[in-house]
């Protein structure tokens, strides 16, 4: 199931990136915590409570590791995420509360994480538009616009919402203060004012860039720095195109399942999960 294959190693690699010691003994629940919050969080009932219940245990681990740095302890590289936010500062010049630290340093780890959802859809794309998916392959530029299609056409979640934090109109609409606003994310994806046949898979659209940073939104709008989109958007993009030249290299083949994309599901997956089988090759074939 590549979904579930994915997840220890994307939680491996980034707790290594990030400087934040991953115990061989805790992975697995390290794992599946952290797969909670993005893979529940949006459900009812117990798997909500279960999201819940893993957000105060990665809060409650990050921040142990937080006061380990703190302590001297533990030393990670001081250019790591976990070394940056146990030093940061609050406003009055005073370190971050550890529990604060914590959600931040679990702000770097949990995003990383969830890009297996992208790349099971990578997987999917690739499936369902193979000619796409070689051309993507022999070129860097294609790979990019390949990798763009999928963030624009494929679901993740389909919106972001927020609080107003100060009065402003727009369109010859007020928004006060406290109102709730959503952004639709797969709906202007999907805008037919703004793409062109947007329900068809065109990486094409995207050869000569990313558009303008309130067109493709899969991720926020707006600039990073200054609006409401993602800051590790960069990463998930790189993350997506490695995942897609390594699945051109493996040598696989896809059992009788379900394919079909679950919108009732946050965040929406193929039915049966993408299930792959790995083909072992001979000496003889090349392969390894």
């Amino acid at each position: 199931m590549l979904y579930d294959a994915l997840q220890p190693v994307l939680t491996r690699a980034v707790c290594r990136w990030a400087g934040v010691p991953l115990n061989p003994d805790d992975e697995a629940k390290r794992v599946s915590h952290l797969r909670a919050l993005f893979d529940a969080a949006g459900s009812r009932g117990p798997r909500h409570l279960w999201s819940r219940y893993a957000r105060r245990r990665v809060d409650a681990w990050l921040a142990s590791i937080i006061e380990g740095i703190r302590a001297g302890r533990l030393a990670p590289d001081p250019d790591t995420a976990a070394y940056a936010w146990a030093w940061a500062s609050a406003d009055d010049g005073e370190p971050l509360a550890a529990r604060t630290a914590a959600v931040e340093l679990a702000n770097v780890l949990r995003p990383t994480v969830a890009t297996s959802v992208y790349i099971v859809f990578v997987a999917h794309a690739m499936q369902a538009h193979p000619a796409a998916a070689r051309l993507a392959t022999a070129d860097a530029g294609r790979r990019r616009a390949f990798v763009q299609e999928v963030r624009r056409l494929y679901p993740f979640f389909p919106a972001v919402i927020g609080r107003v934090r100060a009065p402003f109109r727009w369109r010859n609409l007020d928004f006060p203060v406290g109102r709730q606003v959503i952004l639709d994310l797969y709906g202007s994806n999907h805008d037919p004012a703004v793409w062109t046949d947007p329900d068809e898979f065109r990486p094409e659209r995207f050869i000569d860039g990313s558009g303008d940073a309130f067109g493709l939104i899969p991720q926020g709008g707006g600039n990073a720095l200054t609006g409401h989109r993602c800051p590790g958007e960069s990463i998930v993009v790189e993350l997506m195109e490695r995942a897609l030249g390594l699945l051109a290299g493996l040598n696989y083949r896809l059992p009788a399942q379900d394919l079909e994309i679950d919108f009732r599901r946050l965040p929406a997956l193929p039915r049966s999960g993408f299930r792959m089988m790995t083909r072992r090759t001979s000496p003889r074939e090349g392969g390894a």
